[in-house]
């Protein structure tokens, strides 16, 4: 599972450490956590949303992931992977513009799926289901 607690707790000016100690769990499962090699428990996951001052939806979200890979994309990349996907790069820009909870409403899973195997992941294996 991949989530965004790194690019928050970067934010919020925390080590892996500090966020650790926040929530009762070593610095080594925060580390994997942000990696993306360790699923949390739910309370985890509530526990650090909590003290990111974050929804939980903002840290484990698929669209938000895809969403933050596009706004760090270089506007050639984006390019490419627009012609790539022989879709408009402002649909791409649009993407990374809207509210993550309205990216389903104006993208289909199939094109969210083209559009994150081009930036590396698969959009499907991000999360469990909603």
């Amino acid at each position: 599972m991949k989530s965004r607690v790194r690019k928050i707790r970067d934010e919020k000016h925390l080590t892996q450490q500090e966020l650790a100690d926040l929530v009762g769990v070593s610095r080594q499962t925060i580390h994997y956590i942000e990696k993306g090699d360790y699923n949390p428990s739910l309370i985890l996951a509530y526990r650090i949303a909590d003290v990111l001052g974050t929804p939980v939806n903002d840290l484990f979200y698929r669209e938000a992931i895809i969403k933050d890979k596009l706004e760090s994309l270089s506007l050639k990349k984006a390019k490419q992977i627009a012609d790539d996907l022989n879709i408009s790069y402002e649909r791409i820009i649009a993407l990374s513009e809207i509210e993550e909870e309205q990216i389903l409403e104006n993208f289909d899973k199939a094109e969210l799926n083209n559009i994150a195997k081009k930036l590396g992941f698969k959009f499907d294996d991000l999360f469990e289901a909603n």
